[in-house]
């Protein structure tokens, strides 16, 4: 079988002077692409699905660059009893894994935000006035996360370095008070290179804004359904760091002539044409994620190359700190009159990816509408996408058929809880 035109390079633009040897990209950053079909159809165009898969290879053991977090740690009345105990020796654990070369902030949030511990360089730490101040947070008031966020954020663009690893932990248990500015927060964080790990604890939290969090932010969302397993997540997230390979990473997506982006399946990025940017945080040793792009082909000639879509990946190396590196992809395929010739060059690893990517978001859509009393637009969506979703099964017990009046008798509870985890999995399989 052929192979549509896919060509790949590997760029180091590292700076360096005339003294300097140019920097050496390590390779340990991969990126690759497959097309849906390798062969368009001439007369219609139509739609082109485009793969693009992220990853890494093994590597020995490194020092990482320093860390510059923040965490965001929700002090609301729903806080009270173990989950603030829990928080308090969640975030002196994470004292206890920073090196000295490390920053780390703590800001709460509660009828107000508060920097409780401002950027604090671990070389200079006193550990036991720190102590002090972790085990002084107290469960009170309102929910004041905007506020939080905004001090969080300050916290670490004021204390960022070249070399530094930049992230913010957001923990919140609740509905923000004023939840409209933290999309804009999140998107000016994703924009300066600084990604949040969204953590929703419990069975309160507004599952679809701390996703919307993790996505524009270049960052990743995670569920805790109990406090007690707060400190594992936290710790997660120190391990996951020390792993970094890329950090910044950005993709640009860029059409050929007459070659419309409709959207990357799950993302939450414009479509409607002309060239795009997506926000993907850092890349860890071990992880992989899949994107698929569709995009509009004009008919063409038959046996025309149409270039269909460049695709360039800039990233920060943190492996041997190579600087600034590149990858990129270009896809372009054959026009054909042949509709035979054309079904046999079908890509079904590409539509399956393709079909898991828009369960999943279709999943997330269905959630939102179960919210807003529309559950039986809810079940018909899920419907449309059963066998390709892995949370659809947490849900289809709880909902109705779509042919129903009749609402779900599952406890309050466990309705929430399989709403949160199929939530989860959800923004697991787009890669957050």
């Amino acid at each position: 079988m052929r192979h549509p035109l896919l060509l790949a390079a590997l760029v180091a633009t590292a700076c360096h002077t005339d003294t300097t040897p140019t920097a050496v990209d390590p390779g340990v950053v991969l990126f690759d692409g497959a097309l849906g079909y390798e062969l368009i159809s001439a007369q219609a165009g139509g739609e082109v699905l485009a793969r693009l898969t992220l990853g890494t290879r093994d590597i020995d053991a490194s020092e990482r660059p320093p860390l510059n977090i923040a965490l965001v740690l929700d002090t609301s009345g729903s806080m009270m009893g173990d989950p603030i105990q829990r928080v308090r020796e969640a975030a002196a654990d994470i004292f206890s894994m920073l090196r000295p070369d490390d920053r780390i902030s703590v800001v709460v949030f509660h009828s107000v935000g508060e920097v409780l511990l401002p950027s604090t360089l671990m070389d200079d730490a006193d550990l036991a006035a720190v102590g002090e101040k972790l085990a002084s947070m107290q469960a009170q008031g309102t929910t004041a996360m905007t506020s939080g966020l905004q001090l969080g954020l300050a916290q670490v663009q004021g204390n960022r370095t070249a070399e530094s690893l930049n992230w913010i932990v957001l923990l919140g248990d609740g509905v923000p008070n004023d939840p409209a500015s933290i999309p804009g927060l999140a998107q000016s964080a994703g924009s300066q290179n600084i990604p949040i790990a969204a953590i929703g604890l419990g069975l309160a939290y507004d599952e679809a804004l701390m996703g919307q969090v993790a996505q524009l932010s270049g960052g990743h969302f995670e569920y805790v359904e109990e406090a007690e397993a707060v400190a594992a997540v936290f710790r997660n997230e120190v391990l996951r760091l020390e792993n970094v390979l890329a950090r910044n990473t950005v993709l640009s997506l860029q059409p050929g002539p007459g070659v419309e982006l409709i959207e990357v399946v799950g993302q939450q990025t414009p479509g409607g044409g002309g060239a795009l940017q997506l926000h993907l945080g850092d890349i860890a040793e071990g992880e992989t994620r899949q994107l698929v792009v569709r995009m509009t082909a004009p008919a063409r000639r038959s046996g025309t190359l149409v270039e269909l879509l460049d695709a360039t990946l800039h990233f920060e190396d943190a492996y041997t700190q190579a600087g600034v590196l590149e990858r990129r992809l270009f896809f372009g395929a054959r026009s054909s009159e042949s509709d035979d010739a054309i079904a046999a060059t079908r890509n079904e690893d590409v539509f399956e990816t393709a079909a898991t990517l828009q369960a999943a978001a279709t999943t997330l859509q269905a959630i939102q509408m179960v919210r807003m009393g529309r559950v039986d637009e809810a079940t018909a969506m899920l419907q449309g996408v059963r066998g390709h979703n892995r949370s659809y099964e947490a849900l289809d017990d709880l909902l109705p058929s779509s042919d129903s009046d009749v609402p779900s008798a599952a406890p309050a509870h466990d309705m929430e809880s399989s709403i949160r985890r199929a939530h989860s999995e959800a923004m697991e399989a787009l890669g957050y």
